[in-house]
């Protein structure tokens, strides 16, 4: 059931990031849902599964719908690594941590994108980005890995924790 759900929540995040929310958002802004869910699996499941999830998930984002493959990918990698820096460690419980670490990726992504796109010969004013769109999707950002946190702790994960508890009575 747990590989399910996961698979399912993967497949969901993917469409929300790439197909709903690029047509249905307000004033172009939008949470980075699969950045957000790689951090809450890389807090709960550890780094080795969130960065190869990751790196996944963002190559197939790149095929699909960006024209600079490997930089979504390399992205998400780092993002489940630096969720799976609290794997197991007792203050990964609290809902803070995975927050404000997936507003942390969420705004260093949009800066390796932002240089990205200065590589690649456009101009765009900083503090514009900065303020229209870089730390409003930083802010929505951590509030979906919030939610997304709560779920996976409670539809995921409380489950194993109950029968880890039984084995080790």
């Amino acid at each position: 059931m747990r590989k399910w759900l996961f698979a399912l929540s993967l497949l969901t995040a993917f469409f929300l990031d790439n197909v709903f929310l690029n047509t249905a958002n307000v004033l172009g802004l939008r949470p980075d849902v699969t950045l957000a869910m790689l951090i809450s699996l890389g807090v709960l499941l550890g780094p080795a599964p969130a960065a190869l999830t990751g790196f996944i998930t963002g190559l197939l984002a790149d095929i699909f719908f960006n024209k600079i493959v490997g930089l979504t990918a390399l992205t998400y990698m780092l993002s489940g690594l630096a969720g799976g820096l609290f794997y197991r460690k007792f203050y990964a419980d609290n809902l803070i941590i995975p927050t404000v670490t997936a507003m942390v990726c969420s705004f260093l992504k949009e800066h390796f994108f932002l240089i990205a796109s200065l590589l690649y010969g456009s101009k765009p004013n900083y503090f514009a980005a900065l303020g229209y769109y870089i730390l409003p999707c930083f802010l929505l950002t951590g509030g979906v890995c919030l939610l997304i946190h709560l779920f996976f702790k409670a539809a995921l994960f409380k489950p194993l924790y109950r029968k880890e508890a039984i084995k080790l009575d």
